[in-house]
Formats: C-alpha cells, sequence, structure tokens
C-alpha cells in the first residue's frame, strides 16, 4: 500500500467522523456567539435570562474548545490501536516508521483545522464585527528589522512548543496504546522532559532566566527531537 493511499485513508476517515466534527460545529457558534455579545457588552445593557443563559454557554464552550483541542488529537493517534488495525496496515507493507509520520501528519492537520474553526476564526469574526481588526490594522506603527526578528522568534517558540507538545502525545499515545492512562503519560514526559532540560541548563550554568528567545526555541526543538525518536524507537520494537 501506498503511503500517499494511507494518508487519503487518514483524511477520508477523519472527515467522516461525524460526532467529532458536530462537536466543533456546535463549540465554534457558540464560542462567535458568546464573543459577540461580550465584544458588544450587550449582557450589561440588556440583562435578562437568555443573555445569562449564552454567557454560561460561553464559559462552558471555552473550557470545552481547551478539552476538545487535547481529546481530539488523542482520539485520532488513538484509532488504530484502539480497533486493533495496526498490525494489518503494517502487514499491507507499510513501515512502521512510514505510518508514524503519515499518521503525525494527519492528525496534525486536522489538530491545525480544529484549533482555526475553534479559535482563530471566532476570534477573526469577533474583531472585523467590532471594528478591532480594523483598529489594529491602521494604528500600526514603524516596526525595526531586530524587533520583527524577535516577534517572529517569539511565534516560532509559540509554534514549536505547540509541536513539542503534540509530539509528546503521540508518543504517550504508542507508550499506552491508546488506553486510558495515555494522559498520566503524556504529564509524565512532560515533567521528565522539563527535569531533564533543567539538568542540562545547570550543567552548562544557563538558568531560564538568562535565556534568550533563540535559546528557548533551540530548547524546544531539541526535546521535541528527542521525544519523537523515542517515539519512533518504541513503535519499532512493539508487539502490535
Amino acid at each position: 500500500m501506498k503511503l500517499w493511499n494511507v494518508f487519503r485513508m487518514e483524511i477520508f476517515k477523519n472527515l467522516h467522523d461525524r460526532v467529532n466534527l458536530f462537536i466543533m460545529l456546535v463549540l465554534m457558534c457558540l464560542n462567535i456567539i458568546g464573543g459577540l455579545i461580550i465584544s458588544n457588552q450587550s449582557w450589561m445593557r440588556t440583562p435578562g435570562t437568555f443573555v445569562e443563559t449564552m454567557l454560561w454557554l460561553f464559559g462552558f464552550s471555552v473550557f470545552g474548545t481547551f478539552v476538545f483541542l487535547f481529546v481530539y488529537p488523542y482520539q485520532l493517534a488513538r484509532t488504530e490501536y484502539k480497533n486493533k488495525v495496526m498490525s494489518l496496515m503494517i502487514a499491507s507493507g507499510v513501515s512502521r516508521v512510514q505510518y508514524y509520520f503519515v499518521k503525525v501528519g494527519a492528525t496534525l492537520l486536522f489538530s491545525f483545522i480544529s484549533f482555526t474553526l475553534l479559535a482563530i476564526l471566532p476570534t477573526v469574526i469577533v474583531l472585523i464585527s467590532t471594528g478591532g481588526l480594523e483598529f489594529a490594522v491602521t494604528d500600526t506603527h514603524y516596526i525595526e528589522i531586530t524587533e520583527v526578528g524577535e516577534i517572529l522568534v517569539t511565534f516560532g517558540i509559540l509554534i514549536v512548543g505547540w509541536l513539542s507538545s503534540f509530539v509528546t502525545l503521540m508518543t504517550s499515545v504508542i507508550i499506552a496504546k491508546g488506553r486510558a492512562f495515555t494522559i498520566f503519560v503524556f504529564v509524565g514526559i512532560l515533567f521528565a522532559s522539563s527535569q531533564a532540560t533543567r539538568i542540562i541548563r545547570g550543567l552548562f550554568g544557563t538558568p531560564l532566566w538568562q535565556m534568550n528567545n533563540t535559546m528557548i526555541l533551540i530548547q524546544n526543538l531539541i526535546v521535541m527531537l528527542v521525544i519523537g525518536l523515542i517515539g519512533i524507537l518504541i513503535l519499532r520494537k512493539q508487539d502490535l
């Protein structure tokens, strides 16, 4: 089986996951409506049962969004373990390492789509409706090249931090074979990696508060690569 066909299969399967798609649609609508109500401060001018109910739903939706953004990739990553089809996939001629990167790519794509629909899109809609986006665009000042570089590095730190957490989740799923205690493995790996980086910084005499953004970016990249390599090595030796 070709890798492209495996990737298409993952996309097809995720697009037909009606339960998760429905939850995503409901959370997106609640985030948009709640954001519009709060940004327009209509809850202060027209207090009432409906507005209070929408505010409660918005609070629940924000909390549900954070939970969903973690649970959704976890569900996508554990599907093959749960359905016991990974062994069949490997038997079809796809190597474990190749399948790892296909699975990571497909899960990462849908995780980004869910984050866009649940967080970025509602924020943009609220800003456009309230004029905040237009103000942010028109009220610009001259930015030096060094400041642009710092902004890009900071943005890179956020992206790499998210990718590092995602790779850690994938490795946790592999170690736990998709079982319910994956969350404890995930927390344990995060704690172990933070302690390891702190020890290494201590050996080099570089405390966290003396590190610049570039050093933090490099540190996160190294952690992500090490944890990803651990996941691949375990998957190669794992009894499926």
